[in-house]
């Protein structure tokens, strides 16, 4: 479900600038376009703030399972909204609602979270990130080579729907694989929520009693904000027990690892929304001038960068350094590999240099996704661990919403961004790029010392049956074995 979800996300940004260009009737590198393209990208996570919250809720509610299928049923519907759309209100009324099902995306999180202990997180979370990378492997070849159908293959769709909505094919295919998906899930995929855990009004507005300071013990999590299991430990920090549910607020560590997470969100979002941007730029304005199918053959190679990240360095570093170490590793390598992006924009001239002119960007693509993968499984991990006590849906629903906002908020005013620094000459296109790095490090420096924080915790397990089973299902669906090996 994840990987679907990751495809989703993906999917539109190789051809989502001619698309917009189509529809305005514009140049890909007027503003107007690079604004509108902004719009429609946050646009999609603009819903994910308002409904991310509601999703972890209802989680809390309902269960995971339910969740997850409500959603992704959703998410196989808009995509075909949208490649039909052959206007502008039409697309973003058709984005919006494909944002309004992908809010869920934080009960994976949540999913996953319940699942896992201190001796597989490392491997758990960065299975979402390995999604991610054949995400962004799959989701630009959909979106790069099958856009225009009807002009790469006029025998078998000239004259069909595919004629007049040439950006269906894409979105249609991957509905195709999301209804698979849904079917897959309904079948196989179990509740970790058991029903006597689940909130309800009523229990979810008690307090927690800790008494004295109290370690959870067990992973998983009571949604009314209670562990499963405590064992009284003095030495435990006073700000372990910050997290108990009379407090109006979350623990300040918490509000720090969802800084980080938005920082993170929002400014990844805005620099590959800016490489899309700057690499179709016209020959004329001294740019690549890369259609669809290069900027998926570009993201691609970025992909193959990630995938290496997770199956070679992120399990290795982990272990060898700790996550917040790797965590920085990843988060210089990824904003190194963008401000060079100068550099790159020299080999430009396809009569100079050729085909060797994807050479820089694909080495771009690769070393900068290769850096994120190291810094989003970490994220994903830290909030695993800062709900520790708390209501976990709700906590990841809030993360999620926090990160879409960012990620709604960053792209479009990149865009208004990079239309004035063009202004100052062929080199102030790439100032955005450094505004957002310089804002990803305010991000991470206020956090850091609730990142050092909760880098010195882990999550603990005990075989012991919980307290609290309401019956044997309840019982063996708490003392679930992880679903990774170490």
């Amino acid at each position: 479900m994840n990987l679907i979800d990751c495809i989703n996300v993906n999917l539109l940004t190789p051809y989502v600038d001619k698309m917009v260009s189509t529809f305005l009737g514009k140049s890909p590198q007027s503003p107007e376009v690079a604004h509108t393209v902004g719009l429609l990208i946050g646009l999609y996570s603009l819903f994910e703030v308002i409904c991310s919250p509601f999703w972890g809720m209802f989680a809390d509610f309902a269960g995971r399972k339910p969740c997850l299928l409500i959603g992704l049923a959703g998410s196989a519907i808009a995509p075909i909204l949208f490649g039909l759309g052959q206007s502008m209100p039409v697309i973003f009324a058709a984005r919006a609602l494909d944002g309004f099902f992908c809010g869920n995306m934080g009960v994976t999180r949540t999913y996953l979270g319940e699942i896992v202990d201190e001796t597989n997180e490392a491997q758990g979370f960065s299975f979402l990130a390995l999604c991610f990378s054949v995400g962004l492997f799959l989701g630009p070849i959909l979106g790069g080579e099958l856009v225009y159908p009807a002009q790469w293959a006029p025998s078998i769709f000239g004259g069909s729907v595919f004629d007049d909505h040439p950006f269906l094919l894409p979105n249609l295919t991957y509905a195709i694989f999301a209804a698979i998906s849904w079917c897959i899930g309904a079948t196989f995929l179990e509740e970790t929520l058991p029903k006597s855990q689940r909130c309800i009004r009523s229990r979810a507005s008690e307090p927690l009693p800790v008494t004295p300071v109290m370690r959870r013990t067990t992973s998983g999590t009571d949604p009314s904000g209670a562990p499963r299991r405590y064992v009284c430990d003095e030495d435990v920090n006073e700000s372990a027990n910050s997290g108990s549910a009379d407090k109006k607020c979350y623990p300040m560590t918490t509000i720090q690892i969802m800084i980080t997470y938005c920082g993170l969100s929002g400014c990844v979002a805005a620099q590959n929304q800016l490489m899309i941007l700057l690499v179709s730029y016209d020959r004329s304005a001294d740019g690549f001038e890369f259609g669809p199918r290069d900027i998926g053959i570009i993201q691609n190679i970025g992909a193959v960068g990630l995938l290496m990240s997770q199956l070679l360095l992120y399990p290795t570093l982990t272990k060898k350094l700790g996550f917040l170490n790797t965590f920085v590793i990843g988060f210089c390598l990824s904003n190194l590999a963008y401000g060079l992006f100068p550099v790159y924009g020299l080999f430009a001239d396809p009569v100079a240099y050729g085909s060797w002119r994807y050479l820089p960007l694909g080495l771009c693509q690769f070393f900068y996704t290769a850096g994120t993968g190291m810094c989003y499984p970490t994220a994903f991990a830290f909030i695993n661990r800062a709900s520790e006590g708390l209501s976990r849906g709700a906590v990841n629903g809030w993360a999620n919403s926090s990160g879409a906002l960012c990620r709604a908020v960053f792209p479009p005013a990149a865009a208004v961004l990079l239309g004035q620094c063009n202004r100052l000459g062929p080199y102030g296109r790439y100032i955005p790029f450094y505004v957002m790095t310089v804002i990803a490090v305010l991000s991470f420096a206020v956090s850091w010392s609730g990142l050092r924080k909760i880098d010195q915790t882990s999550v603990r397990t005990v075989t012991s049956q919980p307290a609290g089973c309401a019956d044997e299902e309840d019982c063996r669906r708490s003392r679930r074995e992880p679903l990774m090996e170490s």
